[in-house]
C-alpha cells in the first residue's frame, strides 16, 4: 500500500512538472517528462486521466499537431459535468489554444474568457491577448498582454517575457506608427535577451516585426534588410508559416521600393506560393497576388482579389487585408469608370461600419 501511495503522488507531482515544463517552454525536459507518465500505468486512473488527456493535448499542440489535440478534446467532450473545476479551466485553457492554432480567434476568446479566478496558469492571459490581438481588438490585446507579462515576470519565464513584451510593442503600434526611435530601442532590447538565451525563434520574429514597422513608414530599404535577417534565422524547425509571413513581407518590401528585378521576385514568390499550397498555409493568396502584380495585367489582378482574395480574406476573420484590399479594388473601381461596382462596394463597407459616436 505504501508504495502504491508513493506511485500515486510522483503521478501527481509528475504531471505538474510537466504542466510548468510546458509553460516555461523547457523543450528537453517537454519531451523526458512524457516519457516517464507513458511509462507510468496510473495514468489512466480516474484521478489522472482527464489530466494527462488535456496535458498529452496540450503537448500536440506544441508540437503544432491540432490534430491529434482535437481527437482528444472530442473524446473529452461528454465528460464536462463530471469535471473538476481545475479540470474545467485547463480545459477550456487548451480549447483556447487549439481554436487559435486553427484560426479560430472568437472561438479561442469565447473558450479563455470562461475561465474562472480559481485557474492557477495565468498564462492563459497570453493566449487570450495573442487572440485579440488577432481581431484587431488592439485595447484587450494590450491590457491582457501586460497581466501575462506580470505572470511571466514573477515565475522568471524568460522567454514568455520576451514574446509578451513583443506583443505589447505590436499594439503600441497597431493603429497609428509608434515613434520608430523608440520602436527599434525596444526591439534592439528584446534581441540582446534572445541573444542570451539563444531563441532564434523570437529574434526572427522581432526582425520581422522591425520589417513590417519600416515597411509601414515606407522605409523599404530599411524593412527589406530586417526581412532578410529574419529569414537569415530561419532553420528546418521553423514552422513553415512563420518563415512564409516573412518571405511574403520581403517580396512586398522589395516590390514596392524597387530593390529587386522582376525575374528575382517572380522567382520568390513562385517559390512562396508552392510552399504555401504544399503546406496548405493561407498565406498562399499573397503570393498569388505578387505574381498578378508582376505580370502587370491589372484586370486579371483585380478579378482574382475581388472574386478569391477579398472572400479569402473575410472568411479567415483577416480585417486588416480585407479593409485594405476593400480599399484597393474600390480605387480600382474608379479608375477605370465602373461606377456602378465602386458604388455598391462603398454601399456595402458604409453599411458594415460602426459609429462610434452614435455607440451603434
Amino acid at each position: 500500500m505504501e508504495a502504491e501511495r508513493s506511485r500515486y503522488q510522483s503521478l501527481q507531482i509528475t504531471l505538474a512538472e510537466w504542466n510548468d515544463a510546458i509553460i516555461m517552454i523547457r523543450v528537453r525536459e517537454i519531451h523526458q517528462l512524457k516519457s516517464v507518465i507513458e511509462n507510468e500505468p496510473l495514468r489512466f486512473l480516474t484521478d489522472f486521466f482527464v489530466q494527462y488527456h488535456l496535458l498529452l493535448a496540450r503537448y500536440y499542440l506544441f508540437l503544432a499537431a491540432p490534430q491529434k489535440a482535437k481527437e482528444i478534446l472530442n473524446m473529452l467532450e461528454n465528460k464536462h459535468d463530471t469535471l473538476s473545476p481545475f479540470e474545467r479551466n485547463l480545459l477550456l485553457h487548451v480549447k483556447g489554444i487549439y481554436y487559435y492554432s486553427t484560426r479560430k480567434f472568437d472561438c479561442c476568446i469565447q473558450a479563455l474568457n470562461q475561465i474562472d479566478d480559481e485557474y492557477p496558469n495565468a498564462e492563459y492571459y497570453f493566449h487570450l491577448a495573442t487572440a485579440y490581438h488577432s481581431v484587431h481588438s488592439n485595447t484587450f490585446a494590450y491590457y491582457y498582454g501586460q497581466k501575462a507579462l506580470q505572470f511571466f515576470q514573477k515565475t522568471l519565464n524568460i522567454l514568455r517575457v520576451i514574446d509578451s513584451e513583443i506583443l505589447i510593442l505590436i499594439q503600441l503600434n497597431a493603429k497609428e506608427p509608434f515613434d520608430m526611435e523608440q520602436t527599434k530601442q525596444q526591439y534592439d532590447k528584446l534581441l540582446r535577451v534572445c541573444e542570451s538565451v539563444n531563441s532564434k525563434e523570437r529574434a526572427h520574429k522581432i526582425h520581422n516585426n522591425l520589417g513590417f514597422e519600416y515597411f509601414r513608414r515606407k522605409r523599404f530599404p530599411e524593412s527589406k534588410e530586417s526581412y532578410e535577417r529574419a529569414l537569415g534565422l530561419t532553420t528546418e524547425k521553423t514552422p513553415p508559416s512563420s518563415y512564409l509571413v516573412t518571405l511574403s513581407g520581403y517580396i512586398l518590401a522589395c516590390l514596392k521600393g524597387n530593390l529587386l528585378s522582376k525575374e528575382e521576385l517572380y522567382q520568390l514568390a513562385n517559390r512562396g506560393r508552392k510552399m504555401a499550397k504544399d503546406h496548405q498555409d493561407p498565406t498562399g493568396v499573397f503570393f498569388e497576388i505578387y505574381l498578378l502584380t508582376l505580370n502587370d495585367d491589372e484586370d486579371e489582378l483585380y478579378t482574382y482579389i475581388e472574386k478569391t482574395a477579398l472572400p479569402h480574406f473575410k472568411n479567415m476573420g483577416n480585417h486588416l487585408m480585407n479593409q485594405h484590399y476593400e480599399r484597393m479594388l474600390f480605387l480600382y473601381y474608379v479608375k477605370t469608370g465602373q461606377t456602378e461596382k465602386g458604388f455598391q462596394l462603398a454601399s456595402e463597407k458604409m453599411s458594415n461600419e460602426i459609429s462610434y459616436y452614435e455607440l451603434e
